[in-house]
């Protein structure tokens, strides 16, 4: 039925093919097991559309049982993007990579948990820091080396830097406060006072900066809790089934191995 009423709020697509700017675009969002991906497969098929994940640990190569990615069968019904193309051993991605993305002529349809990937996707951003190039082979994400500080530390200089964005992030949300401070090393400018600037711009609000896209059907799944209960504790059982501890042992394998060469 959802996927019905989706394929009717998005049918004139098919006569916008050749013109990615007005496409419609279609995004579902909800809690975990409320049925994203199945709904995403469905409506990939009936409206000849492709997928886009935007979960930021579906990029990475491997984990397939602990990030629930769709199958390989699943894949081959509909075209799937961002999904398994980042070493987790070798590649940071944020959500400045994501949002660089696009989807050829085809309906995009962009489905996953991690909001703030959609959120950059979906609403203009104008902070947009990017890893430094030194010389020919050495990058420095200066995020990166945030993160390996104390999260006190690092919290205690951003409510110097910038109080408005410390006092919304818990000292504990390290990636989040590393990410205020990077912002505003790089630019000289506050992370709060780019939210500011993003909402007070024509077309912006209490979400963000002005839309991108003027043909937006979002769709946000919800169900009810006791079931939600029931899936997820289903979903565990068939993970471990599946082998969830041995895919969790390797990678903690070669990532000591690669601690251990790295430290040589």
């Amino acid at each position: 039925m959802a996927a019905a009423a989706a394929a009717r709020a998005v049918s004139a697509g098919s006569r916008l093919r050749g013109l990615p700017r007005t496409l419609p675009l279609v995004v579902i969002l909800g809690a975990t097991g409320t049925g994203k991906s199945t709904l995403a497969l469905q409506l990939g098929q009936r409206l000849g559309g492709e997928i886009v994940s935007a979960d930021s640990m579906q990029v990475y190569e491997g984990l397939d049982i602990i990030t629930n990615k769709v199958s390989a069968q699943e894949q081959r019904m509909c075209q799937h993007h961002m999904l398994s193309f980042v070493d987790p051993l070798v590649t940071n991605y944020t959500v400045v990579d994501f949002r660089n993305i696009f989807a050829r002529d085809k309906i995009p349809i962009v489905v996953g948990g991690t909001n703030y990937y959609i959120e950059s996707l979906l609403w203009k951003v104008l902070v947009n820091t990017k890893p430094q190039e030194m010389g020919t082979e050495r990058v420095i994400d200066r995020k990166v080396e945030l993160e390996k500080e104390d999260r006190h530390a690092l919290h205690k200089r951003l409510s110097q830097v910038d109080p408005e964005m410390a006092s919304r992030l818990h000292p504990h949300d390290k990636r989040k406060v590393a990410r205020s401070l990077q912002v505003f090393e790089e630019t000289g400018i506050t992370h709060s006072e780019f939210l500011h600037r993003q909402h007070a711009e024509e077309g912006g609000g209490p979400l963000g900066g002005p839309l991108k896209f003027p043909n937006l059907c979002i769709l946000w799944l919800h169900a009810d809790q006791t079931v939600l209960d029931e899936r997820l504790d289903k979903r565990v059982d068939d993970m471990l089934a599946a082998g969830l501890l041995d895919e969790l042992r390797d990678f903690h394998r070669r990532y000591n191995q690669k601690k251990v060469a790295e430290n040589r």
